[in-house]
């Protein structure tokens, strides 16, 4: 996972480096491991439309610790 993408923005005089992390490929990311309150949270983000702001903060939560969800929010 820890993999990075390296990316040079050319501009006049200047060129800007930054390293992104990569995406996860599917084979990289083990759904089996989700709660099913957190893979409903998903659909009603993703899919379905109707996320309340608690399912946001769920989904947001489970890529980011929960301490960093409250930093920004909070």
């Amino acid at each position: 996972m820890g993999e990075t993408i390296h990316k040079v923005e050319e501009q006049p005089g200047v060129s800007i480096h930054r390293e992104i992390p990569a995406a996860r490929a599917a084979e990289n990311f083990d759904t089996s491991q989700m709660s099913q309150r957190t893979k409903d949270a998903w659909k009603k983000v993703c899919v379905e439309g109707d996320a309340s702001p608690e399912d946001y903060r769920h989904v947001l939560e489970s890529i980011m610790t929960s301490g960093v969800v409250a930093a920004i929010v909070d």
